[in-house]
């Protein structure tokens, strides 16, 4: 199989597709980009890689891996995901999320390829802060008042906020942000997104779905608020600033926001209409202590997350919005592409439960 991508995804020539390297190939995000990756066929070449065939923290392999591909960018999906797993094996964390990330960097500058790099809306912990934005319409985050002040956000985080991760996970999240944009410079690209989902992986839906077939109740947190994102949305979104050869940080997130106890139910509630589900049961909102508390019961301990970690993805649009990303590569596949990516999270997750 390794040999066959070789020899299908060869060296790129001086006017042919570029070489796309993608790491995770496993992962939810990494197969919905081979997913969509019709839309971007005639520019580029994938060479999707699984963490078997790369182990993005082993810097022999790494090594070995560029130098057999020569990549143009490298889209980097793999992950140590495990939030509460992180507090009890740092290390593991910290060697997928943070020295992998750097290895990877490091081997682009050596050959100037360019570096995509997912992070995630943990490397903020949702807590006291200055000059609060309030959130009106799909992107309106502008900041109201520098004197407001409160003890949580309550309007979505922008790239220029300053990062606090409460966690093990979200603390090596940053640290593979900050290695990848201190290496690599203008040849990075950093997508911080949120609560992400899809028909691939282990994911808060299919976990609910699962739950909602096999269970009499459900006891979900009500107090912690985020941006479901569908991995699909994401895609696009990543293949989209490839195109427009995106630079530096951005945040992408499903518009809108909700608790796990309102995502939870407005899983079941679709899920019942599109008939993935054939009863109703009922869904009970728990608070992050009183869960922390039935947790600890029954001996697991679970890591800090933030009361608050929405995304506002305003910067990220400007940018899409711009002339030059009308190109010919995604030809009439344009308006398919900006209606999904710019959707309200239940009509990603209405889009997502249809194609099941």
């Amino acid at each position: 199989m390794i040999n066959k991508h070789l020899t299908d995804h060869g060296n790129t020539t001086a006017n042919g597709p570029q070489t796309v390297l993608i790491t995770g190939a496993d992962s939810q995000l990494a197969k919905a980009l081979q997913r969509r990756s019709s839309t971007i066929a005639q520019a580029f070449r994938l060479i999707p890689l699984t963490r078997e065939q790369l182990d993005i923290s082993d810097a022999l392999v790494v090594a070995k891996a560029f130098s057999e591909y020569r990549p143009d960018w490298v889209i980097n999906c793999a992950a140590y995901n495990g939030v509460d797993d992180a507090e009890r094996e740092p290390e593991l964390a910290y060697r997928v999320n943070s020295l992998g990330p750097e290895l990877l960097a490091k081997q682009c500058v050596n050959l100037g390829a360019r570096l995509v790099h997912i992070s995630s809306d943990y490397v903020f912990n949702g807590g006291v802060f200055s000059g609060e934005g309030i959130s009106g319409g799909a992107f309106d985050c502008d900041v109201v008042s520098s004197d407001t002040c409160h003890s949580h956000k309550t309007s979505p985080y922008r790239e220029t906020d300053s990062p606090s991760p409460l966690s093990v996970y979200g603390k090596s999240k940053l640290a593979g942000e900050n290695a990848v944009l201190g290496l690599l410079g203008e040849r990075a690209l950093v997508i911080r997104t949120a609560w992400l989902y899809g028909q691939d992986g282990h994911n808060f839906v299919k976990t609910m779905l699962k739950l909602m077939q096999t269970q009499a109740s459900l006891t979900v947190i009500d107090d912690q608020i985020g941006s479901p994102t569908w991995s699909d949305a994401l895609a696009h979104t990543v293949w989209q600033l490839i195109l427009k050869q995106g630079q530096g940080m951005f945040h992408y997130a499903g518009l809108g926001e909700c608790s796990w106890y309102h995502f939870a139910c407005e899983i079941q509630r679709q899920a019942l209409q599109f008939k993935l589900l054939t009863k109703q049961i009922p869904i009970v909102p728990i608070d992050s202590a009183g869960y922390a508390a039935k947790a600890l019961m029954q001996g697991k301990s679970l890591a800090l997350r933030p009361s608050y970690s929405a995304l506002c993805s305003e910067k990220l649009q400007h940018f899409m919005a711009m002339p030059e990303l009308q190109t010919q590569n995604l030809q009439n596949n344009q308006d398919l592409l900006m209606s999904i990516v710019w959707q309200d999270w239940r009509q990603q997750l209405k889009i997502m439960l249809q194609s099941m």
